[in-house]
């Protein structure tokens, strides 16, 4: 996992990577992890702790909106060439 302090003096933090192993999904690393990020954003100054998920990515985003993260944003594409 990657959680960085933005750039400017923002109190709004990201996760810019989260990859639990294949073989280990679904035992609750996930939601530990994310736990633990958000009490070390909260301990050095953070308000919010944001982060992006593919909107396919159904088990990760069912997580993050039982850890109570909200939908802020969405984009949309469609094919439209071969």
């Amino acid at each position: 996992m990657s959680a960085s302090r933005p750039r400017s003096s923002s109190d709004a933090w990201w996760v810019s990577d989260i990859e639990i192993h294949e073989d280990h999904r679904g035992k609750g690393y996930g939601r530990a992890a994310m736990q633990l990020a958000e009490v070390a954003a909260a301990e050095q100054g953070a308000a919010t702790l944001g982060l992006n998920v593919f909107g396919y990515n159904t088990v990760a985003r069912d997580l993050y909106e039982s850890l109570g993260y909200e939908t802020v944003s969405m984009q949309m594409r469609k094919p439209v060439g071969k």
